[in-house]
């Protein structure tokens, strides 16, 4: 997906990103993996939101696979977010996408992740709960 492409007034959740000087590398920026740590927090902030009283630790998510897209760097003193949605729902997962951008709208990354629902009690895959699924398509309306 390219920058323009990608519309934020799509997103229905934003988390408030705090850039800690140990997440800056020897380039002065951001270091690329930490975007992924940026991004994980962001989900957890919307799964909680969403399912407050769900015991994570019982039927929870695993993640299946995670893509990224870079565009620009992100440097200590940048006011960030991060836009997080649920593009699509299947039986046992569902697709999360995220933005990081800047408080000017600046798209910093594009990212696509797969999460599976899994029962930590049987170690094992589960189907999307039902309320799960209810409380993400009436969120994201789709």
């Amino acid at each position: 997906m390219k920058p323009e492409e990608i519309k934020l007034s799509t997103f229905k959740y934003k988390t408030p990103i705090q850039i800690r000087y140990i997440d800056i590398d020897m380039q002065g920026h951001v270091n690329n993996a930490i975007f992924l740590s940026y991004i994980e927090q962001s989900r957890v902030d919307y799964m909680n939101t969403l399912l407050p009283n769900n015991d994570f630790n019982t039927n929870g998510l695993i993640i299946a696979r995670t893509e990224i897209d870079y565009f620009q760097p992100i440097f200590l003193h940048d006011k960030i977010y991060c836009y997080t949605k649920i593009s699509s729902v299947r039986n046992r997962s569902f697709t999360f996408e995220n933005v990081l951008a800047s408080d000017n709208n600046s798209i910093k990354c594009f990212a696509k992740s797969i999460m599976v629902c899994f029962n930590y009690n049987n170690n094992s895959t589960i189907h999307v709960p039902e309320h799960w699924r209810e409380k993400i398509l009436a969120f994201e309306e789709f």
